[in-house]
């Protein structure tokens, strides 16, 4: 099975060094979604100090498979 790594950043970028074995790409994918809703569980009020938070899913080549951006914004007064 191919391993995946899920990096995030904040700021700063936070390597996935160990990576998972996942059956393929569609595996990946719902992985990301369930780390970015970790990330923002656990973020909090702290989401809005950063503002953005992203999950980057590469895969055993190091070849980008998907990015996953969430951003805050204000409207403007």
């Amino acid at each position: 099975m191919p391993r995946y790594f899920f990096h995030t950043e904040n700021g700063r970028l936070i390597p996935d060094e160990d990576g998972q074995e996942l059956a393929d790409t569609d595996a990946a994918h719902a992985v990301a979604l369930d780390t970015m809703g970790e990330i923002l569980r656990y973020q909090g009020r702290a989401f809005w100090k950063t503002r953005q938070f992203r999950v980057i899913v590469t895969d055993d080549n190091q070849a980008e498979v998907v990015r996953l951006t969430t951003r805050a914004s204000q409207p403007s007064t």
